[in-house]
């Protein structure tokens, strides 16, 4: 997965926030913030950081799923928009997207099911991405280009650093 080189390959879940600041994001959580990355080792449970990216903040968790929850998503999307990318070690995905507190698509990236019954919303970059079917061809490099797709976030040299970070009671 280029250019997510941060992401544990085996659980994650990365959340795109479009036009917010790292500290904005974590503050719309209500949680308080702290600069840099030096706690990361000592908390098990709940730590998500917070990436500068082109475009807005990539939250990333290491075996988390805060950014499939709608408690988080709709506070988090108001006035702009969120997707999010999720995996854990059992092989479990979600795809979420929100936009100004609603939600609007959600799917396992990893099976998909058939288009005919999907819901449309970015259907054509789904088939292109290859994120239809019974098993995706995609897989979970095709779900991290969508949220970029539909949020304009993208990662670029500085998201790398962490900004941010809290940790979120879930």
């Amino acid at each position: 997965m280029s250019g997510y080189d941060w992401l544990d390959d085996t659980a994650f879940c990365a959340t795109f926030v479009r036009g917010l600041t790292p500290h904005e994001a974590l503050a719309r959580l209500g949680i308080e913030v702290f600069d840099g990355d030096d706690e990361e080792g000592e908390i098990e449970e709940g730590f998500i950081c917070a990436r500068p990216a082109e475009g807005g903040t990539i939250l990333s968790e290491s075996n988390g799923f805060a950014g499939t929850l709608e408690e988080v998503l709709r506070p988090l999307s108001a006035g702009t928009v969120t997707a999010s990318v999720f995996v854990n070690v059992n092989l479990v995905a979600d795809f979420d997207h929100y936009a100004d507190g609603r939600s609007i698509l959600s799917f396992d990236p990893l099976y998909p099911g058939d288009e005919d019954d999907s819901a449309k919303d970015y259907l054509a970059d789904r088939i292109e991405l290859g994120l239809v079917g019974d098993k995706s061809e995609g897989g979970l490099a095709a779900a991290l280009q969508l949220a970029e797709r539909i949020t304009g976030v993208r990662p670029n040299a500085s998201s790398d650093i962490v900004a941010a970070h809290g940790v979120l009671d879930y």
